[in-house]
């Protein structure tokens, strides 16, 4: 299994069924310890250029821990249709992000 939970759900589940009930919003929930700092709901459109909307500090901690931010990406843009199902959560000491669309 890859480290990477969006690579190995990815790669167990394949691409959506035709009939998946399509995403609404791009959630963003990040924690400091136990304090949630920011809860965030976008356009689920949004996530399809997801990278413009991390700051520049997160990608770097996201590419340290090896998850494919590029691909995930790139795999958002050329979907047709957005359904619901966590992008990634990047865990660090003192700080929690969760990226999902519901």
């Amino acid at each position: 299994m890859s480290n990477c939970p969006y690579t190995w759900v990815r790669n167990f589940f394949g691409t959506p069924a035709p009939n998946a009930k399509e995403a609404t919003q791009l959630r963003v929930t990040v924690h400091r310890g136990t304090e949630e700092r920011v809860n965030v709901s976008l356009p689920a459109r949004s996530a399809r250029w997801l990278v413009d909307l991390i700051p520049a500090d997160v990608v770097a901690s996201i590419h340290a821990e090896k998850i494919p931010l590029d691909d995930i990406q790139d795999e958002l843009a050329r979907s047709e249709k957005l359904v619901p199902h966590r992008i990634f959560e990047l865990i660090e000491p003192g700080r929690s992000v969760l990226v999902w669309l519901e």
